[in-house]
C-alpha cells in the first residue's frame, strides 16, 4: 500500500515516520513537491517535482502519480492544498484511493481566519478577537476596548507569512486600503499551547488529543514544546472537535490568558508540532494508514506530561 504526500517542503522526520510505518505493512512513501530543492523529497521512497498547487493541470497530475505508483492514501502538509483535495475527494475515493483531508465546510472555515473565529463565536467558543472591519477595529480602540500593539496577518495565510505587529495608528495607516485582505487582532502577550488530535476517518471518532505548550516557534511551526495535561484545555478541545467535525489530523492553536483558554487558529493537517506527539506513542501516520485499509482505530492512550520536543537542524546537498 502507496501513500502520496504532497507539498512535502522541508517535512523530513514526518516523511520518515511514514516511511518507518509503511514499511512494516509492505507499503512505500511517495513524496511531492514543486520545489526541487525540498529537503522531504529526498527522504521519501520515491519522489515527484510537480506543478504549482495553483496550476490548471495539477489535479490531473496528481491523478497521474496516484495510476503511476498504485497509491491508495493522498494527503498535503499546506493549507491551500487542502481545499484543492477536499473538492476532488469523492472523485477519487471512486479510483479506490482515500484522500486524507476533513469535509469542504470544514477547510473553508479553517482556511478563512475570519470565517474561524465566526465558527467559534456561532460555538461559544472561546477564541481571540478578530477583525475584518477597520472601522470596528477603530472604534473599540477609541472606547479602550482594543488596544496596541495590534496584530495584522494575512484571511486566508499561512505558515506565519505576512504577519504585522502594529504599535499605533501611524503604523496602521497602510493596511486600511486593503484591509478586506486581512484580519486584525489583539497581539497575546501570554503562553501559547497547541493540541494535536486525530479524529478516525471511518467512524469519525476522536482517537487522539495530545497537549503542549509552546516554548520556541518558528516559522509558523513549533520548535520546542512541552507535553501538558490540563482538563480546561481537553474540554476546549472536544468541543470544537464535536462542533467543527473534521476527520484525520487537526492541528489547534490557543493562547492562554487570565480568563482560559482562547482558540487562535485551526488547521485541519499535520500541524509542525506533530513530532512531539508521535514521539510520544501518538501515532496519526498508523491511524490514517489502517483507515486507508478499511480498518478502524481505537484510542490512542496516554502520553507522559512533562516531555520536552526540541527541533535541531540537519544539512545535506543533493
Amino acid at each position: 500500500m502507496n501513500i502520496l504526500i504532497c507539498s512535502v517542503g522541508r517535512r523530513v522526520k514526518l516523511i520518515q515516520y511514514f516511511k518507518e510505518e509503511l514499511h512494516k505493512v509492505g507499503g512505500k512513501v511517495i513524496a511531492a513537491d514543486c520545489d526541487e530543492t525540498a529537503a522531504a523529497l529526498y527522504h521519501a521512497d520515491m519522489y515527484e517535482v510537480a506543478p504549482r498547487i495553483d496550476h490548471p493541470d495539477y489535479i490531473p497530475y496528481i491523478k497521474k502519480l496516484c495510476e503511476k505508483y498504485s497509491i491508495k492514501g493522498v494527503l498535503s502538509l499546506i493549507d491551500p492544498e487542502l481545499s484543492l483535495l477536499t473538492g476532488v475527494k469523492e472523485e477519487f475515493k471512486k479510483d479506490g484511493i482515500m484522500v486524507i483531508v476533513s469535509d469542504k465546510n470544514v477547510v473553508d472555515i479553517c482556511f478563512d481566519k475570519y470565517s474561524t473565529y465566526a465558527f467559534l463565536q456561532a460555538n461559544n467558543i472561546p477564541s481571540v478577537p478578530t477583525y475584518i472591519d477597520m472601522d470596528a477595529a477603530l472604534m473599540d480602540l477609541n472606547k479602550n476596548q482594543l488596544k496596541f500593539p495590534l496584530i495584522i496577518k494575512p484571511r486566508n495565510g499561512s505558515a506565519s507569512m505576512g504577519i504585522n505587529k502594529v504599535n499605533n495608528l501611524k503604523e496602521l495607516e497602510p493596511f486600511k486600503a486593503g484591509y478586506q485582505d486581512y484580519i486584525i487582532q489583539p497581539y497575546m502577550d501570554c503562553e501559547e499551547y497547541g493540541a494535536d488530535c486525530y479524529i478516525d476517518v471511518i467512524s469519525k471518532e476522536t482517537i487522539n488529543i495530545f497537549l503542549k505548550r509552546k516554548v520556541k516557534m518558528r516559522a509558523g511551526e513549533t520548535d520546542k514544546s512541552i507535553a501538558v495535561k490540563d482538563p480546561m484545555f481537553k474540554q476546549v478541545v472536544e468541543k470544537l472537535i464535536g462542533a467543527l467535525n473534521p476527520l484525520g489530523p487537526i492541528d489547534i492553536d490557543c493562547f492562554k490568558t487570565e480568563n482560559g483558554y482562547a482558540v487562535s487558529e485551526i488547521n485541519p493537517r499535520f500541524g509542525g508540532g506533530y513530532l512531539h506527539a508521535h514521539e510520544m506513542g501518538q501515532n496519526f501516520v498508523k491511524n490514517i494508514i489502517n483507515n486507508i485499509q478499511g480498518a478502524t482505530n481505537a484510542a490512542g492512550g496516554d502520553y507522559e506530561e512533562g516531555t520536552t520536543m526540541v527541533k535541531y537542524d540537519h544539512v545535506m546537498v543533493i
